[in-house]
């Protein structure tokens, strides 16, 4: 039985997968209709309302550049088209201005300012005129910015002439050709402004000619910034933008330049979508994949109890299906660009064969058309099932506003268990419920007594204050001995041991343990802390005193006349190498003291760690060679990039191989390994140690801590401890490991991803 129900299901998986794949075929198989259906209704890009609308608008843009070269300066938009409103707007500026600074005597002196007393103008009463001119300038600059930018993008797709009142040419875009009398242009269009700046459309050539005829003359007697009018002050012809005068504007596209603004507008799109051929035939796919959905459901209705995904709730499958539905009609412009080869020809460019190419961009598309057609069927798989279980079921177990009012209705269960949970056996609840229900009694009778009622209210209210004080005194007292407790804590004393029962502070007691054991282990922190300092305190004095003790020996040796000049070079040899130790010795303290500090300004860049590893390595070469070790690298042969100090990172590269050449054991290998692993940068170091490594790994980090405890005659003691912190400045780790007398350092730098 089993058997045949899996194989129930299987067919019903098989089904669907058909069905899927056939509606996806027939939208692909129908890619040459959608193609001359689209053709009937794609228009030339010339004859698009919005391409004539920014050609008009080109007008005003040519005129305004004209009007600059010829008087060879600025002008603002505003100034040109609206020069009388400039000139009232500065008169009212300055009219504001003066009456802000002082009297009339002060600013009536300025010819502007005095200009301005002799007009009109009444703050109050022109203030709303003010705004208006100030709203009016920025809406002209604005909308002046936007006819610029829409025409500059036609402009290098069309040629242009201006022509002056007697028809010649001043201004010519168009390689030298009449534009007005040349038939090489599929589209021309010339516009004449008239002495009074009304726009008339002469010679207009191009498919549909009549309409654009009736849609340029339509587009230029509108004044373009007309809905930016106050209605008070539409009916003002000085408020009015100045058109072009006496000029005239031809604009002309031949068929190659049509085809170049039609690929970079892809106009094409517009086509598909305007015929809606592919959204209509979806739709019906649609409804033929739901329709073979809900009947193949009905001969395997037990599916969903198989697969949790078809018990997706009511709400998300909607929510999917819609968004499967609106997905597929945006496949609209995966039909374009599959009928114009666009995908053909970037396989193509891609070095795949033709056929192979073909063949992916069918594949493509099927994988497309499949999603939604997919979403679709499940959508109609899990909706099948309100028949099987039920309508009510189906809202109870299958919709979120089900699963919200199940969770609702367990919380008032929920509730209800609580109350009568309430144990009065218990002594807390017992208590509580008892001290409530006699107040409850208590005060019942007293507001039965009326007027005697008050001597009874006082009666209570004593009886009251006495339980409630000794209440108070037993909590006061438990809080006492908390109390206590802590402060033998605070003063230093972990030992504290509260062994009396605390009644309502007791969880408290369980805190206070926890505080203790915390104050433990931060103490032996503390502790520990202490310790290195003063390590680090009589380290610190023993290495310096070396090298300063010399100094002064030799120093002494020098004062004596019977030196002779050899042995005076030698004691300044030792003198100087003494010195130059203690200098090191200063400088890696110093270091070390602003690295633990964290008062080291890191100047991060992008550093190949691979090359500066390098770069060290070819620094330390002839120390290198004189060591006898044989050092072997493993570095990638890419590079390796990563945020980093290059200084302070090339600091721990040269400890670390220094460390290596001083502390080796001779005629040995070291191997120095840098790889990528786990999503970081790992450099390993390994050698050999000379002296036996009895030292704990984790303490060779700390300052003044040398491996060979023999050798105090060369380096700090701090190389180590200098390598951990500027690694771990910059966000790595660095661990040592021993075995045996394997001296391993191991760096990790994590990849830094943006």
């Amino acid at each position: 039985m089993d058997i045949k129900l899996r194989n129930k299901h299987r067919v019903s998986v098989v089904l669907a997968v058909l069905v899927v794949l056939l509606a996806a075929l027939v939208m692909v198989g129908l890619y040459p209709f959608f193609k001359n259906e689209s053709a009937r209704y794609e228009e030339p890009v010339y004859g698009q309302n919005e391409f004539l609308r920014h050609l008009v608008s080109g007008n005003y843009v040519l005129y305004l550049e004209q009007a600059q070269y010829e008087q060879g300066s600025v002008i603002s938009p505003f100034q040109f088209y609206f020069p009388l409103v400039e000139e009232e707007l500065k008169k009212a500026m300055a009219v504001r201005t003066a009456a802000e600074e002082g009297t009339p005597e002060t600013w009536a002196g300025e010819d502007v300012a005095a200009e301005a007393v002799e007009e009109p103008y009444d703050l109050g009463d022109q203030e709303e005129r003010y705004e208006y001119l100030k709203e009016l300038r920025q809406n002209c600059v604005r909308e002046y910015e936007s006819w610029s930018r829409h025409f500059g993008n036609m402009k290098n797709f069309i040629d242009y002439q201006i022509l002056d009142g007697q028809g010649r040419v001043i201004n010519d875009h168009a390689g030298g050709r009449s534009i007005a009398e040349n038939d090489e242009y599929i589209f021309r269009a010339v516009l004449r402004y008239d002495d009074l700046g009304r726009m008339e459309a002469g010679v207009v050539n191009g498919e549909n000619a009549v309409r654009l005829l009736n849609t340029l003359e339509t587009l230029g007697g509108r004044d373009p910034m007309s809905d930016y009018y106050w209605d008070q002050y539409r009916y003002e012809t000085d408020l009015k933008l100045k058109n072009p005068r006496n000029i005239t504007f031809a604009y002309g596209m031949r068929a190659q330049q049509i085809t170049a603004y039609e690929e970079e507008r892809e106009t094409v799109w517009s086509a598909y979508n305007y015929s809606g051929t592919v959204s209509r035939i979806f739709m019906g796919l649609v409804c033929a994949v739901a329709i073979a959905a809900f009947i193949f459901a009905c001969l395997d209705p037990t599916l969903p109890e198989v697969s949790r995904i078809l018990r997706t709730p009511l709400e998300i499958i909607a929510g999917v299906g819609c968004g499967a539905v609106l997905f597929g009609t945006g496949l609209t412009n995966l039909v374009a660009v599959t009928n114009r080869g666009d995908l053909y020809e970037a396989l193509l460019r891609a070095n795949f064969l033709p056929l192979v190419a073909k063949i992916m961009v069918k594949f493509w598309n099927l994988m497309w058309w499949s999603i939604p057609f997919a979403i679709v069927y499940w959508a109609v798989l899990c909706m099948r099932d309100v028949i099987r279980i039920g309508l009510k079921r189906y809202l109870h177990e299958r919709t979120l506003c089900g699963w919200f009012c199940e969770w609702v209705k367990n919380l008032c269960r929920r509730v209800y268990t609580f109350v009568g949970s309430i144990n009065l056996q218990e002594k807390s609840d017992r208590a509580i419920f008892r001290i409530v229900g006699v107040n409850f009694i208590i005060l019942a009778i007293l507001c039965s007594l009326w007027f005697f009622g008050i001597g009874a209210v006082i009666l209570y209210s004593i009886a009251l204050f006495i339980v409630m004080r000794k209440y108070y005194r037993d909590l006061s007292e438990k809080y006492s001995i908390l109390l206590r407790a802590t402060n033998q804590i605070a003063e230093g004393n972990l030992e504290v041991d509260i062994e009396e029962d605390l009644s309502v502070f007791e969880p408290f007691k369980k805190e206070i343990q926890k505080i203790q054991r915390g104050f433990k282990v931060a103490v032996g922190e503390e502790v520990k802390s202490q310790k290195l300092k003063t390590d680090l305190i009589s380290n610190m004095s023993h290495d310096l005193k070396t090298p300063l003790t010399a100094i002064i020996t030799y120093v002494n040796l020098l004062r004596d006349d019977h030196v002779t000049p050899e042995q005076r070079k030698a004691y300044i040899d030792i003198l100087e190498q003494k010195s130059m130790r203690l200098k090191a010795l200063i400088e890696d303290l110093f270091e070390i003291s602003k690295a633990n500090s964290n008062n080291v300004t890191l100047n991060l860049e992008d550093v190949d760690i691979v090359s500066l590893l390098k770069e060290v390595s070819l620094e330390l070469s002839d120390k290198i060679e004189e060591s006898t070790i044989d050092f072997r690298w493993n570095l990638p042969d890419e590079k390796i990039v990563l945020p980093l100090d290059s200084q302070k990172t090339y600091r721990i590269f040269d400890n670390l191989l220094t460390n290596i050449i001083k502390y080796a054991m001779p005629y040995t290998r070291a191997y120095i390994d840098m790889k990528k692993e786990g999503g970081y940068v790992v450099t390993t170091l390994k050698n050999v140690s000379a002296a036996e490594l009895t030292f704990n790994p984790e303490e060779i980090t700390e300052r003044f801590v040398r491996g060979d405890q023999s050798r105090n005659t060369e380096g700090s003691g701090l190389g180590m401890a200098i390598a951990k912190s500027f690694v771990e400045l910059q966000k790595g780790s660095l661990q040592i490991e021993v075995e045996a007398d394997l001296f391993r350092v191991i760096i990790r730098w994590p990849i830094s991803q943006e």
